[in-house]
């Protein structure tokens, strides 16, 4: 999704820094208590950013509508609550309308704001305005609650099922009704393109005079996204170097040893990992009790998942409990991951799927608590959000995700600390296979990943801890070495100007209309690339180039040291690998799009893009249907090279910017 305040940056530094000319008086007298730094607790900086850029977007820029893109475990509660405050105190707003997409978002919003209590912990109010909190008691959305309750709260919280068909119409009329103006707040906002919230969204957006969405997702998995602007983002780098969450450190089982297979229940039929078409299970093509992990990799992987709960037990100290996260295939075989922790391990496990009750879920939500039974939750993609357990210590992977949105809400789990303090680091152990192919998930949350772990490997408790994050000076190793740097020259005026200077640093997000003629002049060396596990019946690995093949060897004769020649007939069937391609190409179209930050909307013209240039480099201009079996392989297999000459500068920025100059290679 893109920075609508991109073009704004500028400015808004500039009004920073200057103390936040143009505001409202109320407005600065609010950010004079609120910032001030003898605070007993100061926001975060990321939380600081995310009011002080809706604050300039609304009394400045004069935008309502607004998107937060704040990472998991990055304070995005207190940030709403914050900007309830400011609204109630600078600009007289005396109903606010928090809506969530499920009960379990909505009682982790109603902890936070039931008793006031979002408003107490962070002094949201000095005690000279502290009459303002009486005015945003909390009502609950719920099933038999009256709705004379609305009337009397300034702050109302529902899931938005609350608010639609059936009874939710009588309470969305009460709002239209009976509320003056309303400001409305939608957490986890990623779920806002869904019929639903479009309907009562758009029904609101009459009475509303200020609306803030909060996610740590906007992009979703089906290319859609929230129809508010994207002011800020506070990512999971940003959020490390400023010790806010915690680092991720990646325990993988040795591939020899664990083989991570599954089987159908209903049929027997056993397959490995690669054989599953993951996004077809993403999708719903597939159903997810189609396939249970094998007991065997299954149990060792528990095995070293539950060593680094007891490692994170003695880094807890007593202080919390920490708590395993198991995520499964789908019901099936949780169930039967339940039924291993229990019976082999002695530890208790609640399952949460989407059969489960309300009462149940909402277990979950007090599983760290020292009454509960469990000191594990297995689930299949019940709780990807909302679910916040700080808690969450360990994280055992069982499926692949195909969907970054997936995998980045479900490792969000665990990323909230449970001791909030930048100077005390903490990780979150996940136990991945490296067949699940994770790599692209390890690198955006910066992970440290350790190989061919054993189910008996103990490591040291500070061994993956990060550095503690916090101001220190610098240790001088040889200060007699130290040079002085002479200041630098101004000109007459006392300015310095570096607009010389600025002007030869190449934007690189700058869209290059010319990249049709980037594309075609780009070269690619023929060279040998080596393809295993085609799904052929004795086909286990080719060494290739764009030629042909350049030997074969199959698994018996790889082991034995033979070499034989591989017939075009003992291929895949030439629409499977027509179709293989084309997959990978889709794949490849959705992760440029997520590097460079672009909206999957765009996947279709991208998509086309690239299969021209494949098309152009590696398949002769004759289309995939006219390609000779080897050529599909082999293109396949070079689309890592294809992704380096997409990355350039400019190039999907041009694509998107300047469609019309597509011209087909």
């Amino acid at each position: 999704m893109r920075n609508a305040f991109a073009s704004y940056e500028k400015e808004y530094l500039e009004w920073a820094d200057e103390g936040f000319p143009g505001v409202e008086p109320t407005t600065e007298e609010f950010l004079e208590h609120l910032l001030d730094p003898e605070r007993e607790r100061s926001l975060w900086p990321g939380q600081r950013e995310g009011l002080l850029r809706a604050i300039y977007a609304f009394e400045v820029l004069g935008r309502r509508d607004l998107l937060l893109n704040i990472v998991t475990g990055g304070g995005k509660t207190a940030i709403i609550g914050a900007c309830i405050a400011w609204l109630r105190w600078a600009h007289g707003v005396r109903s606010f309308l928090v809506l969530s997409p499920n009960t379990i978002v909505r009682e982790r919003l109603r902890s936070d704001f039931n008793g006031a209590r979002i408003f107490h912990d962070f002094e949201l109010f000095p005690a000279t305005h502290s009459h303002y909190i009486n005015d945003l008691g909390l009502h609950t959305l719920e099933s038999g609650a009256a709705l004379q309750g609305m009337l009397e709260s300034g702050i109302i919280l529902g899931n938005i099922q609350q608010l639609y068909g059936g009874t939710g119409n009588e309470k969305l009329a009460a709002v239209m009704n009976f509320l003056g103006d309303l400001a409305v707040f939608n957490d986890e906002a990623h779920n806002t393109p869904a019929p639903e919230y479009s309907d009562v969204l758009k029904a609101l957006s009459g009475k509303e005079v200020f609306r803030l969405d909060t996610t740590a997702t906007p992009d979703r998995a089906d290319g859609q996204e929230p129809d508010t602007e994207m002011i800020y983002e506070y990512g999971i780098p940003q959020a490390l170097d400023d010790g806010i969450i915690k680092s991720t450190v990646v325990y993988q089982p040795d591939i020899k040893s664990v083989e991570l297979t599954y089987t159908d229940p209903n049929t027997g039929d056993q397959v490995s990992v690669e054989e599953i078409d993951w996004d077809a299970i993403d999708d719903g093509r597939v159903k997810a009790t189609k396939w249970v992990t094998d007991p065997k990799p299954r149990r060792e992987q528990l095995k070293i998942a539950l060593a680094r709960l007891h490692e994170q037990r003695q880094r807890a100290a007593g202080r919390y409990k920490p708590i395993l996260f198991v995520v499964a295939v789908g019901i099936a075989d949780a169930r039967a991951t339940q039924k291993d922790l229990q019976s082999s391990f002695g530890v208790r496990a609640l399952v949460v799927t989407e059969d489960s009750t309300d009462e149940e879920r909402l277990e979950a939500m007090t599983i760290a608590e020292e009454a509960s039974p469990y000191d594990a939750v297995v689930s299949v993609l019940m709780l990807r959000e909302g679910w916040d357990v700080p808690e969450v210590g360990v994280i055992a992977l069982l499926r692949k995700f195909s969907s970054r949105v997936y995998g980045q809400q479900v490792i969000g789990r665990g990323l909230r600390k449970v001791v909030r303090k930048p100077d005390e680091p903490e990780i979150l152990a996940v136990v991945d296979h490296p067949k699940l192919d994770h790599g692209w998930l390890w690198e955006l949350v910066r992970a440290k990943v350790k190989k061919d772990v054993k189910a008996t490997d103990e490591f040291d408790l500070d061994e993956d801890l990060p550095e503690p994050v916090g101001p220190h000076e610098p240790e001088l190793v040889d200060p007699e070495k130290i040079i002085e740097i002479p200041e630098p020259d101004a000109g007459p005026d006392g300015e310095f100007d570096f607009s010389t200077l600025i002007g030869e640093v190449p934007n690189e997000d700058e869209p290059r209309k010319d990249w049709p003629d980037v594309l075609a002049s780009t070269a690619y060396a023929n060279e040998v690339v080596e393809i295993t596990d085609v799904t052929v019946k004795g086909l286990k690995s080719i060494n290739l180039d764009a030629n042909g093949f350049v030997k074969y060897k199959s698994q018996d004769e790889l082991d034995a040291g033979l070499v034989d020649p591989v017939e075009e007939s003992e291929l895949p069937p030439h629409e499977d690998l027509a179709e293989r391609l084309k997959e990978q190409i889709r794949g490849l179209a959705g992760e440029l799009l997520f590097e460079k930050g672009f909206a999957g909307k765009h996947r279709g013209a991208l998509y086309e893009v690239i299969s021209d240039h494949v098309n152009d480099k590696f398949l002769g201009n004759g289309g995939m249907a006219a390609a000779s079996p080897i050529q599909l392989l082999y293109a396949g297999e070079r689309l890592h090279d294809v992704r380096a000459a997409f990355m350039g500068p400019g190039i999907v920025s041009g694509i998107i910017t300047f469609p019309l100059a597509r011209v087909s290679t």
